[in-house]
């Protein structure tokens, strides 16, 4: 069979490339990827996604899905390579979903992410000036070893136990004993939690078969302090069997791990308890089995108390970049009165804060427990300039206004990745701020809401910022003013 199409760069016109026995290969041009890291391609007016494939390779692939409006591919080998692909680092990366970009050099990924975020901020939020408004992606200097959160799922049996990552679009985990994106003590720890499961018999949980208990292993890395927590996420209340035996191995493990430039402190072991079959990871329950049940760590010289539940950025290198871009473009000024909407336990508001000590910012959350940790980290810090509300945002906000309790000239939203509530971006456009800052991990519910508020909002700037290098994942802080 003849597969017609065109490798050449920019070219629309088809050409004889390649034979093929199999009548499910086909050869594509690769001119772009979408939010899963896949490479996208045209054949025959069809879209195609391929995985592991990046812009400007020309790749023979072996359709495996078909339907009406696309189709996706298996790649099965590169006729001409993009002048961006690399080697991957990995020798996992043709399983293992967690890093899609490795055969993408890293300054390419930064300009293809910055792409990505114009398209959909073009398509969806119906922004005809997106490529003026967004600016060059921040990336990091050294973009390896940077997650401090690390949550390996487990799999397999005791003697044998799985401790990975999912392999891309299912829940078969990825066996594997290192990960170069993440902190290099979670390697340390992973290998400590293996034998101990050999050891002692502590079980991965196999929900078909309803036996086991052991779920998910979560590691919690302070870069600044050193100090450790892991988290045995279990199925059921069970504590796990021989835990000294465990502490004492971490403890072992962790001390040898320090270097003369950093010192590491295995701080403290969690029981969480998620009985629940489904995709959360952590569940509401925890039991403290050593130590105070927290870790603290630094951001922005600051400091903030890490609970196995509390959210806390995984890259905090980039954290800091996030924020600085965050304090930026809200420009707070002596006087002004700020909301932090979505204030989780505090960091954007004590960043706020710090930098315009005459205002006044007000954190906004609806977990109560987060708000807890916001009013320590703001007492430990000596932080005046704030306070906290546990309440929903939308119904807080609008009857402060409407009470003259404030008059916010700033507001700051950080929301889940699912973007706003539309009782929020309801809210927003009744009260008359001066400037709005949208905190995104998902520029296509930030396109979406922008679009929502494009009625009473402009969009100044679109600043990008790379928290999580050689995957498809992109975050945004965006400007918008009151017209």
């Amino acid at each position: 069979m003849h597969i017609m199409t065109n490798c050449a760069a920019g070219l629309s016109s088809l050409t004889v490339i390649e034979y093929h026995e199999n009548m499910n290969e086909k050869s594509s041009l690769i001119t772009d990827i979408n939010q899963q890291g896949q490479g996208i391609g045209r054949l025959d007016g069809q879209v195609i996604f391929v995985d592991g494939a990046i812009p400007g390779d020309c790749v023979v692939v072996e359709i495996i899905e078909q339907h009406k409006q696309y189709a996706v591919a298996r790649l099965v080998s590169t006729v001409s390579p993009s002048p961006d692909r690399i080697e991957p680092f990995c020798e996992l990366f043709n399983r293992c979903g967690g890093c899609a970009l490795q055969a993408m050099n890293y300054p390419a990924q930064l300009i293809h992410k910055r792409h990505q975020v114009v398209n959909l901020l073009t398509r969806i939020g119906k922004l005809a000036d997106a490529n003026d408004l967004v600016l060059p992606t921040l990336g990091m200097a050294q973009p390896f070893g940077y997650r401090c959160k690390v949550q390996f799922p487990v799999r397999g049996t005791s003697s044998n136990p799985q401790i990975g990552f999912y392999e891309r679009r299912s829940h078969q985990v990825v066996d594997g004993a290192t990960c170069a994106v993440g902190h290099p003590l979670s390697d340390v720890i992973r290998d400590v939690v293996r034998t101990y499961c050999v050891r002692t018999g502590f079980a991965p949980y196999e929900e078909k078969q309803k036996q086991g208990d052991f779920k998910h292993l979560v590691i919690r890395i302070g870069r600044e302090s050193g100090q450790i927590m892991v988290i045995l996420v279990t199925q059921s209340n069970t504590p796990p069997p021989k835990l000294d035996f465990l502490i004492q191995q971490l403890q072992q493990a962790i001390t040898e791990a320090s270097t003369s430039s950093q010192t590491f402190e295995f701080t403290t072991l969690v029981q969480n308890v998620q009985p629940v079959p489904n995709n959360v990871i952590l569940g509401r329950e925890n039991h403290v089995l050593f130590g105070p049940g927290f870790i603290e760590d630094r951001l922005q010289d600051l400091r903030f108390r890490i609970s196995p539940l509390s959210f806390f950025q995984v890259n905090p290198e980039q954290a800091h970049v996030l924020y600085q871009a965050a304090v930026s473009l809200a420009d707070p000024r002596a006087g002004d009165q700020v909301l932090d909407l979505y204030c989780g336990t505090g960091t954007i508001t004590l960043a706020l804060a710090k930098q315009a000590p005459q205002a006044t910012i007000i954190g906004i959350e609806s977990v109560a427990a987060a708000i807890i940790d916001a009013q320590f980290n703001a007492a430990q810090n000596q932080v005046k300039n704030v306070r906290f509300e546990s309440a929903l945002a939308e119904k807080w906000m609008i009857d402060a206004v409407e009470s003259g309790a404030i008059a916010p000239r700033i507001a700051v939203i950080d929301p889940p990745r699912r973007g706003c509530d539309e009782a929020l971006l309801a809210a927003l456009m009744m009260v008359p701020l001066k400037r709005l800052v949208y905190v995104s991990c998902n520029p296509a519910t930030l396109a979406r809401d922008i679009a929502l508020l494009s009625p009473v909002y402009q969009v100044q700037a679109v600043q990008p910022v790379d928290m999580f290098p050689w995957t498809d994942s992109i975050e945004c802080v965006c400007l918008l003013t009151h017209m």
